[in-house]
C-alpha cells in the first residue's frame, strides 16, 4: 500500500510539472507571502441554471463559469482590459491577416487529461456556432469576406497544440471576440450530444449533473450544489496559472457562492462580514463607508473608478433629421453643438446627481481602458461657460428680439427644444433638469418630455424627438460598438439619414454625411480589418478625437464603480490608477 502511495503521488508530481504555467502578474499579486486555503465567500442572486456557458443566457451562470470554472483562449488583464495569453500560450498573424495561428499551452483538465486542439475545434463547431446553442457566438464569428458576403470563420487543426483560424478578411477585433471564447472537453462533452439534434446542447451540464461529472480548466471545480442555497467550489489541482512566486494558483482550498435573491439581505450578510466581496450600489456607498469610517465593520469600501459596461456613460444629443426645419438647421451646426456644452455643468451634475462620485464625459472609451483609450479627449472636452454659450448663441443669431426674456429664431418665433428623456433610471432625469435650469439662465426655452422607457425607445429608434438624454454602454473594444457609433448603423439615432434603410443590411448614405463623418465611416472600416494593435489604436484615437471635437453626441458623465471587501483579504488593494484588484485566483485569507 505505502509503494502504490509513493508511486501516485511521483506520477502526479511529473504530471503538475507537465503544465505550462502562466505567471500572473504583480499588480494582482501584491503580497509575496501569501497563505492558502480556507473558504471565499461570494454571493449570487440565483442559482445558475447551467454550467454550459453556451446553453445558458443567465447572467448567475456567467458568474460562476466565466473564470472561476472555465477559462478562454485568450483573456482581458481584470484590471488594464490589456489582451493577454490565455489557454493559447501565444499565436501568430499572416502578412494579410487572414490566417491566425494558435498555440496552446500544455495545461489539463480537471481529470488530469490534456488540452488539445480537439477541444478548441470542438468547443467552436458545437458551441460558439451552433446556431441552436442559446448562448452561441455566430454573429461574432461571421464576417463579410472581400466582397461583402458573410462567411464563417473557420478552424483547422495543425498538431494536438496548434489551430490555425483561417478568416474570410482580416478582422480587427478578433482577439477580443476570443476573449469570450471558454473552452470545453471534447473526452466528456461530444458523446452527451445528440448531432441529429444540436439544440440538445442546451440540455448539458443543468443544475442538476453530478458536480463529478463537469471537467473544467478554470482556477477551481464543482463540489456542490444545493439548489437556492449554495454552489460550493473546490481548488483545482491542475489549474495552468502561478503567482510571480512560484506559487501554484488559486490560494483558497474553496469557493463558495451563497444564493441571496433578496439585494437588502445581501447587503446585510455583506455587512455582517458573512460575504467577502461584492458590487456595491451607488446608493448604499455612502451608508457603508459612513459605517466603515466610524470603525465599526469589517470590510473595506472602494469608490472605483470607471470600469465594465454599467452603468453607461450619459449623454446629449440633438436630432440632426429632427421634423422641424429651423431646429434642423441649427442642431447641424457645431458652434451650436458648442455653446450646448458650455452650458453643461457636468461638476454641478457630478455633485447633485452622483455625490461626487462620477468622472466627466467617460464615453467611447473608459479612461480605464489601457488597451484604447486616448487621453487627448480630456483637453477637448469644453468647460462649463455660459457666457461663452450666451456668445455663441448671439453669433448664431438667437437673440432676445421681444425683451421677454427668451431668445427667437431671426423670424421673431420663440427659439426653444423638447428634451425626451425615459422616467427610469432617475438620473436620467436629474441631468435633464440641471441642463435646462442652466440653459434657462442665457435664454433659452427647453420642454422635458419624460415617459416610459420603452416608448422613449421606440421614439428614438424612429428618430422622432428634438433633443435627448440617453446612454450606451462602454465595450473593451469599438469595434463592439460599431452599431452606435459608425454613421450609416442602425444606433446612429441622431443622424439617421445617413442610412438607407431599404438596402439588406442597411448601407450607409455618404451624401448625407459632413466630412467628419466619412473619416468616421473610413476610420471604423479601416479599424476592423487592422491586424496591427497599435495602428488599430491610432485609428480610434482618431475617432474618440473627432467625437469631442464635432460633438455628434455630448458625453455627460459616467458614474464611477463601488466595492467592498472583508478586510481579511489579502491581494485585494486599490491600483495607483483607483481600481480595486480582485480575483478569485489570486486573493487568500491574511
Amino acid at each position: 500500500m505505502r509503494k502504490l502511495l509513493v508511486w501516485f503521488l511521483v506520477v502526479l508530481s511529473v504530471v503538475l510539472l507537465a503544465t505550462e504555467f502562466f505567471t500572473e502578474d504583480k499588480m494582482l499579486c501584491s503580497s509575496s507571502q501569501p497563505k492558502t486555503g480556507g473558504t471565499l465567500r461570494l454571493a449570487l442572486a440565483s442559482t445558475p441554471e447551467s454550467f454550459l456557458l453556451y446553453g445558458s443566457l443567465d447572467s448567475s451562470a456567467y458568474t460562476v463559469i466565466m473564470g472561476p470554472l472555465m477559462s478562454p483562449l485568450v483573456e482581458y488583464h481584470p484590471i488594464t482590459n490589456e489582451i493577454r495569453p490565455g489557454l493559447a500560450k501565444s499565436w501568430t498573424v499572416s502578412s494579410d491577416g487572414k490566417q491566425v495561428w494558435f498555440y496552446l499551452r500544455d495545461a489539463l483538465w480537471s481529470d488530469g487529461k490534456p488540452i488539445t486542439a480537439d477541444d478548441l475545434i470542438f468547443t467552436m463547431q458545437y458551441f460558439v456556432m451552433n446556431k441552436y446553442a442559446r448562448g452561441n457566438s455566430v454573429d461574432r464569428f461571421t464576417i463579410p469576406d472581400e466582397k461583402g458576403v458573410n462567411k464563417p470563420i473557420t478552424w483547422t487543426k495543425i498538431n494536438n497544440k496548434v489551430v490555425r483560424a483561417e478568416l474570410p478578411s482580416p478582422y480587427g477585433a478578433f482577439l477580443t471576440v476570443l476573449t469570450a471564447v471558454y473552452i470545453y472537453p471534447k473526452h466528456k462533452l461530444e458523446p452527451l450530444i445528440d448531432k441529429n439534434d444540436l439544440a440538445s446542447v442546451n440540455k448539458l451540464w443543468l443544475t442538476n449533473v453530478s458536480p463529478s461529472e463537469i471537467v473544467v480548466n478554470g482556477p477551481y471545480k464543482l463540489s456542490q450544489v444545493i439548489v437556492d442555497q449554495k454552489i460550493v467550489l473546490e481548488r483545482n489541482p491542475y489549474f495552468w496559472k502561478k503567482d510571480p512566486y512560484g506559487n501554484q494558483l488559486p490560494y483558497f482550498d474553496k469557493l463558495e457562492y451563497l444564493i441571496i435573491k433578496d439585494p437588502e439581505i445581501r447587503l446585510a450578510k455583506f455587512i455582517a462580514g458573512e460575504i467577502d466581496y461584492m458590487a456595491i450600489s451607488a446608493a448604499d456607498y455612502p451608508r457603508l463607508k459612513q459605517i466603515e469610517v466610524a470603525g465599526n465593520a469589517p470590510y473595506v469600501t472602494f469608490a472605483s473608478k470607471p470600469v465594465g459596461s454599467t452603468p453607461s456613460p450619459v449623454h446629449i444629443s440633438f436630432n440632426f433629421d429632427t421634423a422641424n426645419p429651423k431646429l434642423r438647421e441649427i442642431f447641424r451646426k457645431l458652434e451650436f453643438r458648442e455653446a450646448m456644452e458650455y452650458a453643461l455643468n457636468r461638476n454641478r451634475i457630478i455633485e447633485e446627481v452622483y455625490n461626487g462620485l462620477a468622472i466627466p464625459g467617460g464615453g467611447l472609451m473608459l479612461p480605464t481602458n489601457k488597451a484604447f483609450y486616448n487621453p487627448k479627449v480630456e483637453q477637448l472636452m469644453r468647460p462649463f461657460d455660459l457666457k461663452k454659450a450666451a456668445s455663441i448663441l448671439d453669433s448664431l443669431g438667437l437673440v432676445d428680439k421681444n425683451k421677454d426674456g427668451l431668445r427667437d429664431f431671426p423670424d421673431g418665433t420663440t427659439f426653444e427644444f423638447t428634451i425626451l428623456v425615459q422616467n427610469q433610471p432617475k438620473d436620467y432625469q436629474q441631468i435633464a433638469y440641471i441642463f435646462s435650469e442652466e440653459l434657462k439662465k442665457i435664454g433659452v426655452k427647453t420642454n422635458l418630455q419624460i415617459l416610459d422607457s420603452s416608448v422613449v425607445g421606440q421614439m428614438f429608434g424612429a428618430g422622432n424627438f428634438e433633443c435627448g438624454i440617453r446612454a450606451f454602454g462602454n465595450q473593451p473594444d469599438p469595434q463592439l460598438r460599431k452599431a452606435i457609433w459608425q454613421p450609416g448603423q442602425q444606433l446612429y439615432y441622431w443622424h439617421y439619414s445617413t442610412m438607407n434603410r431599404n438596402t439588406n443590411p442597411p448601407s450607409p448614405v455618404f451624401s448625407e454625411m459632413f466630412d467628419w463623418e466619412k473619416r468616421i465611416w473610413e476610420i471604423f472600416e479601416k479599424a476592423q480589418i487592422e491586424m496591427n494593435p497599435k495602428k488599430r489604436k491610432a485609428l480610434y484615437d482618431e475617432w474618440q478625437e473627432l467625437y469631442y471635437k464635432y460633438l455628434p453626441v455630448i458625453f455627460v458623465a459616467r458614474q464611477m464603480n463601488f466595492f467592498g471587501a472583508h478586510k481579511s483579504l489579502g491581494n485585494v488593494v486599490q491600483s495607483p490608477e483607483g481600481l480595486p484588484t480582485f480575483t478569485v485566483w489570486t486573493t487568500f485569507r491574511k
